[in-house]
């Protein structure tokens, strides 16, 4: 198969750190053994990484960490069920610091998401189209449940056609401003229904599949990080393989047939989408890699990749941003590394794309989405 690039190129950075002291006033009812975290993009989003913990003075907490450049972060109690919110309970933004500087920065945390409901705080639900809600989930494999959630195309209620079908990790983070962590959605549904309605892509099935909040980072990779966990990574694979898709093909028109079955992800999604998409390629075709995280577990991914042999034709489309992370050259020059690796590859063809300034977050994949789907599913 023909292998080809897009890339966009950047200069060096040069990356020097400053001490930022972070000073965290608390809601009365924050408990009194509550430890506070702060997770950005400069630790790969870990919501209870004790390199970043800060100390509790009464209701106020304070840490001093070395950080440098655009810094997108929040504050949480440990796990991302439990994330700062805002005012009146509703999910917030990033909150987005330049440290050019040793600076010192004032947080004030209204709510914490698990003593907020949803419902009293008055938010509403971002769908656009024709969206299935599946909840608590159960997988045998990983011994847990999970909400899926469908996007089914415009025309499925009215035809008896059958759909390929994307399935995608983080899966309230996809379609639902209201239940994404950061308050801002891939608006996976919105690009999807444009692009059919303009006839650029097929229609088509998305499957986003919830994260399983403190066990999301264990459960997308398969191998152990000393400092952020792991090892669940081949059962969650086998939960998608052996028990959500079988389950998705009996209950769904879908085309299950591998030239129609597209995995994807961004972060720790784009780690395990790859290793899921090799490892179990007779069942996906499709491969998409978002702002990979490959430095996890000491780049295992890179020893996996190298001994794997890929059996059938396969596309990858893979990308990162030129600003991710507090060490931006890590990402760029291990996704680029990846992409030679790939293009050693037989049956395997990649298009791989540089973002130019763009940081690890959700507003940064939304606006790559529509790319992956022509790519995918263009007409």
């Amino acid at each position: 198969m023909k292998k080809f690039t897009l890339v966009l190129i950047m200069t060096a950075l040069s990356v020097f750190a400053y001490y930022v002291t972070f000073i965290v006033e608390v809601p009365e009812y924050t408990p009194e053994d509550a430890k506070l975290y702060i997770a950005g993009n400069f630790n790969g989003w870990n919501p209870s990484d004790n390199n970043y913990v800060l100390k509790r003075e009464s209701n106020i907490f304070k840490g001093t960490f070395e950080l440098s450049g655009k810094i997108e972060y929040k504050v949480t109690r440990g796990s991302w069920e439990n994330v700062e919110k805002g005012e009146k309970g509703e999910e917030i933004p990033n909150r987005v610091i330049l440290v050019d500087k040793d600076m010192e920065v004032k947080i004030k945390v209204y709510h914490w998401r698990d003593f907020v409901e949803k419902q009293s705080a008055g938010l509403k639900s971002t769908y656009t189209g024709n969206i299935k809600l599946i909840k608590d989930f159960y997988s045998p494999e990983l011994g847990n449940k999970r909400n899926i959630i469908i996007y089914l195309p415009p025309n499925y209620e009215s035809s008896n056609d059958r759909y390929p079908v994307l399935y995608m990790h983080d899966g309230q983070n996809i379609f639902d401003a209201s239940t994404s962590f950061s308050g801002i959605e891939w608006s996976a549904d919105e690009s999807a229904e444009k692009l059919i309605d303009e006839g650029v892509i097929k229609p088509i099935i998305i499957v986003g599949i919830y994260n399983a909040g403190s066990e999301r980072i264990n459960e997308y990779s398969p191998w152990i990080d000393k400092n952020y966990g792991g090892g669940k990574g081949e059962l969650y694979a086998q939960f998608i393989v052996n028990t959500l898709k079988p389950f998705i093909d009996n209950n769904f028109r879908t085309l299950s047939d591998r030239e129609n079955t597209a995995i994807l992800g961004s972060s720790m999604g784009g780690f395990i989408s790859l290793y899921i998409g090799l490892k179990y390629n007779n069942v996906f075709s499709k491969i998409g890699v978002m702002s990979p995280s490959f430095w996890f577990s000491d780049r295992k991914v890179f020893e996996f990749i190298n001994s794997t042999e890929v059996p059938n034709e396969t596309i990858i489309y893979m990308d990162i941003g030129t600003m991710e992370g507090s060490n931006p050259d890590v990402y760029v020059n291990d996704t680029r590394n990846m992409y030679k690796l790939l293009q050693k590859k037989s049956n395997v063809e990649v298009l791989y794309m540089e973002d130019r300034g763009a940081i690890h977050s959700e507003s940064a994949w939304a606006k790559r989405f529509p790319e992956v789907l022509v790519y995918f599913f263009g007409n």
